[in-house]
């Protein structure tokens, strides 16, 4: 338990969880909430698994192996987590999550919560829209593709739910 209780108290880990279980009632009330339950979520999933299991343990194998072995692990997370949502609530509120994580919102939200700087670059989106064209992105770029993905998730939630 008191390893539970340092875990929470960590930065704003705590605010994080306390979040993920508000939008989990929220969404149940108002779908429009949904895509950012899931971004959080998927959010606190990324801050103990990577942060907590990976970035503060001891190397046993290769780091390359363990992160992505981890990445699966998130991947099959997100997309067990959107069919999900996509079956009790609906296809455009997963997409709308799916969109938020695939503009990187999630990877801003865990710099945020983690109270850690912003990086200047970016280099391991390579799988967002700005990340296919250009493998290093400045916290600029980052933010706008952010932004342009939340646009683009509210839109979708207002005009299709």
């Amino acid at each position: 338990m008191k390893e539970i209780i340092q875990i929470l108290k960590y930065k704003l880990v705590g605010l994080n969880l306390l979040l993920v279980i508000v939008f989990a009632f929220a969404m149940f009330y108002l779908e429009y909430f949904t895509p950012v339950f899931f971004i959080l979520i998927s959010n606190l999933y990324d801050i103990l698994g990577y942060h907590f299991a990976l970035i503060r343990r001891t190397k046993v194998m290769p780091e390359k192996i363990i992160i992505r072995s981890y990445r699966i692990n998130q991947i099959m997370f997100d997309l067990t987590l959107l069919i999900l949502i996509s079956v009790v609530f609906s296809p455009v509120a997963a997409l709308s999550g799916a969109i938020l994580k695939l503009f990187g919102v999630q990877d801003v939200l865990y710099y945020i919560f983690l109270r850690m700087e912003l990086p200047k670059k970016w280099t391991w989106l390579k799988w967002t829209p700005l990340g296919i064209i250009n493998k290093s992105l400045s916290l600029k770029i980052v933010m706008m593709q952010s932004v342009v993905g939340i646009i683009i998730s509210v839109f979708l939630l207002i005009n299709f739910q």
